[in-house]
């Protein structure tokens, strides 16, 4: 128990460093999307900025996963879970996270082959300068290994009850 107690609080200041660099990452595409906006208003655009925006909104999206995992704020659809009592729905919460370790765990599987063929084949987006898609993947890579252990903790949490001790509102839109 202490031990997935120590592991969760390691998580969380993870997520909280991840989601501070998904931050900075946002405002960062905003400017260069501003100055792309800019640039061509003014008669000389600057290639290669909107391929760099889109590399870091896909890191964006990857290194986020584990925080909203982490909270279960996932877009979900809940038919099931709310017509189960406690134990049926602690059930179907251990099936739902096997599930997603599995799925999650091929994607991971995947993306260490493809981040790997990125790097030695020199990947790039093919413009007239040279934007290497290497960085996101690894991003991509990165965040899917925090999500994958955060699915883990989460089903470990469920499986010994284990409760978080802050009281945080639970903003989940539920369809």
């Amino acid at each position: 128990m202490k031990t997935i107690k120590k592991l969760d609080k390691i998580l969380k200041f993870t997520n909280r460093r991840l989601s501070e660099v998904c931050g900075i990452m946002l405002f960062v595409i905003m400017i260069l999307l501003l100055i792309n906006v800019f640039s061509r208003e003014f008669g000389y655009p600057i290639d290669g900025l909107s391929y760099i925006s889109v590399l870091i909104l896909i890191s964006v999206v990857y290194l986020g996963l584990a925080t909203t995992e982490e909270t279960n704020q996932h877009a979900a659809v809940e038919l099931l879970e709310y017509r189960l009592n406690i134990k049926n729905r602690k059930i179907l919460m251990i099936v739902i996270h096997i599930i997603k370790l599995i799925a999650i765990g091929i994607f991971a599987y995947a993306a260490i082959g493809n981040f790997g063929f990125s790097l030695e084949s020199g990947e790039a987006f093919t413009d007239v300068i040279y934007i290497p898609m290497w960085p996101s993947k690894l991003a991509l890579l990165i965040g899917l290994i925090v999500f994958e252990v955060q699915i883990a903790v989460n089903l470990l949490k469920t499986l010994f009850n284990i409760h978080d001790d802050d009281d945080a509102p639970d903003l989940t839109a539920n369809i």
